[in-house]
């Protein structure tokens, strides 16, 4: 959806969808830095990512505790427009909003069927978390905001109030983040310093680059080491496994000489000498099949 501002397409942005993990502790330091630098430059909407890990309960105590803690640290979020007469519409669709602030939404991308319909929810063994059901979660009605009632406000809002403090910050020459800019230095020099500071910058930026390279560097080599240290051990290992073996068979060996040299005094004979006489009776036995043979052929 494209807006037209002036002569040119808008590029605000209207809204600022900030998700919060579901952790029950409420929010987290990074929250708070994040939405404080944040609420005076666009309209933040806060949602609760996941909504469907808590039970009910447990997600109405973390909605008052998230508001409880916006309102401490003094962050401005969306508020939705006042209705005129208690019995409008609008003021009691925009009351039905608010009450569900922050919204609690259930994202998925699988398609379900209950009872022969088909839905977009998350199926678990105890039952399914529908996305387009108002008794699950808050999705419905954040959309609805989004795109059908609230458009215009939001617009407005941004107009109106953002944009006006933006332009006011500027002509009374303060910078994005309020501090005083000095308006009476000369545009040269102001030009060279901001060039100095940008070459600082990338100078700083380079180094650190290099420090960050110089430490990979050494980690990797160091895990080379590591790994190399590790296959010398384990070459060492294997050398040493293998001379056991060796050295084992060696003892073996000379015990089986010295079994046989002790059978061959004991029984007068050596191991060639009956090699030898296998053979020679081998050779008398085949030829006396030889002769049975030829007999019986005539």
């Amino acid at each position: 959806m494209e807006f037209y501002f002036q002569h040119g397409p808008d590029t605000r942005v209207h809204a600022c969808l900030y998700f919060i993990a579901p952790s029950g502790h409420g929010l987290k330091p990074l929250d708070v830095e994040f939405m404080q630098r944040l609420h005076d430059k666009v309209n933040i909407i806060p949602v609760i990512a996941k909504a469907d890990t808590m039970t009910p309960e447990e997600c109405a105590l973390f909605k008052k505790q998230i508001l409880s803690e916006i309102a401490q640290h003094k962050i401005e979020i969306y508020q939705f427009p006042p209705g005129g007469s208690s019995e409008d519409d609008t003021s009691k669709f925009n009351k039905n909003l608010r009450d569900r602030v922050p919204f609690a939404v259930v994202g998925s991308n699988t398609v379900v069927e209950i009872d022969g319909k088909k839905v977009r929810g998350r199926k678990y063994p105890w039952g399914i978390a529908e996305v387009e059901n108002l008794e699950h979660c808050d999705f419905i009605a954040l959309r609805n905001m989004l795109i059908r009632t609230n458009l215009q406000d939001l617009k407005d809002v941004t107009s109106n109030v953002h944009y006006e403090n933006f332009r006011c910050r500027k002509l009374a020459g303060l910078g994005t983040d309020g501090k005083p800019r000095l308006l009476n230095k000369n545009p040269l020099a102001q030009m060279e310093e901001e060039k100095r500071e940008h070459e600082a910058k990338m100078k700083k930026m380079e180094v650190d680059m290099e420090q960050v390279f110089e430490m990979k560097v050494k980690e990797k080599k160091q895990k080379l080491k590591d790994s190399e240290i590790d296959l010398q051990r384990r070459h060492e290992q294997m050398k040493k496994s293998l001379e056991a073996q060796i050295k084992e068979l060696e003892e073996k060996r000379r015990g089986l000489e010295l079994e046989i040299s002790q059978w061959e005094q004991s029984n007068g004979v050596s191991m060639d000498e009956l090699r030898r006489r296998s053979l020679e009776r081998d050779s008398s036995l085949d030829g006396k099949e030889k002769k049975v043979k030829k007999k019986g052929l005539f």
